[in-house]
């Protein structure tokens, strides 16, 4: 390749590496972020805590196990979720 060959591609390498960063940084950095909270936010989940679960039912922990955890969402009703379930605290 010749220098004049390189000075007409150079714009286009740029375009395309600066395209890459721009749908990293929109994209999947924060995706990234997301589970890692989420993760956190599984990996966190004690006795007591209140929480929301994927499918929208708000509950009290009543138990953790290793891949479960036991939800009180009424007097005298206790569910049993995957531990991954929980959306968020209360």
């Amino acid at each position: 390749m010749e220098v004049g060959d390189w000075q007409t591609l150079l714009p286009m390498v740029i375009f395309v590496v600066v395209m890459m960063f721009l749908f990293w940084w929109i994209i999947i950095r924060p995706t990234s972020q997301r589970q890692r909270e989420h993760r956190q936010l599984v990996a966190n989940v004690q006795k007591g805590d209140k929480i929301v679960t994927v499918g929208g039912i708000y509950g009290t922990v009543t138990h953790v196990g290793e891949d479960d955890i036991d939800v009180r969402v009424a007097d005298g009703v206790i569910l049993t979720f995957d531990r991954r379930a929980v959306r968020r605290h209360q």
